[in-house]
């Protein structure tokens, strides 16, 4: 199987390494390589590319803004991302926002290729250390609450005064669910937990049966 790649790097990068693209002309691939900007512009056709494979050379610093406007301008085509190293929050964070396949750069010679054509049969890709990562993350009771509870609105005091937690408490959860999804915000959290075809079941349907009489005008304000 061969068919055109799009390669591009974050922001930050002046260009994907050389090895990458050989790599993929070995595989077969016809690559198209793309400035960053370029790739943010580009509109996606559903036919053109094949994958696009974005490099970033650091992970924790540039993932989340790179995926947002490349998953925006590429949502038909699958991403993968090829980085020196990812850790779990990362790898949480690249699968919530729909990547596809994820590559370290120890494992491009001989998994790169690999990977575009298993992201191109509609599988998800991730290196053999992080594989018990792609299963959704087991979060506790009082997670799963306060996540709810944050979907619908609710503020941190809120919350603490809705489940009689002390705020901090509150606060010491939702650092703790943040890290399993791989979110930076509550309205990253939020999303994901909305989103139906990756979102959450947190109870948030019993959350609203038991809500306090006039705690929907409180919110609305």
């Amino acid at each position: 199987m061969g068919g055109l790649v799009a390669l591009t790097a974050d922001a930050r990068s002046p260009a994907p390494p050389a090895a990458i693209r050989a790599i993929l002309e070995r595989e077969g691939f016809t690559v198209a390589e793309l400035d960053f900007e370029r790739a943010q512009a580009h509109a996606d056709t559903g036919a053109e590319h094949v994958a696009v494979v974005l490099w970033l050379a650091d992970p924790a610093r540039d993932l989340a803004d790179a995926l947002e406007c490349l998953t925006a301008r590429f949502p038909s085509t699958p991403l993968i991302v090829a980085c020196p190293s990812v850790e779990r929050r990362q790898l949480r964070a690249a699968l919530t926002a729909g990547v596809a396949g994820v590559v370290v750069a120890e494992e491009l010679d001989g998994g790169l290729g690999a990977c575009v054509r298993a992201v191109c049969a509609g599988q998800l890709c991730v290196p053999r250390a992080h594989w018990r990562e792609i299963e959704p993350p087991v979060l506790s009771v009082r997670e799963r609450q306060v996540l709810g509870l944050v979907a619908m609105g609710y503020m941190n005091r809120q919350i603490a005064d809705r489940l009689y937690l002390a705020e901090s408490t509150v606060k010491s959860h939702l650092s703790s669910a943040f890290g399993k999804l791989g979110v930076r915000s509550r309205s990253e959290a939020a999303e994901l937990v909305l989103n139906r075809e990756r979102g959450l079941d947190v109870g948030i349907a019993q959350l609203r049966e038991s809500q306090p009489a006039g705690i929907e005008a409180t919110l609305a304000h």
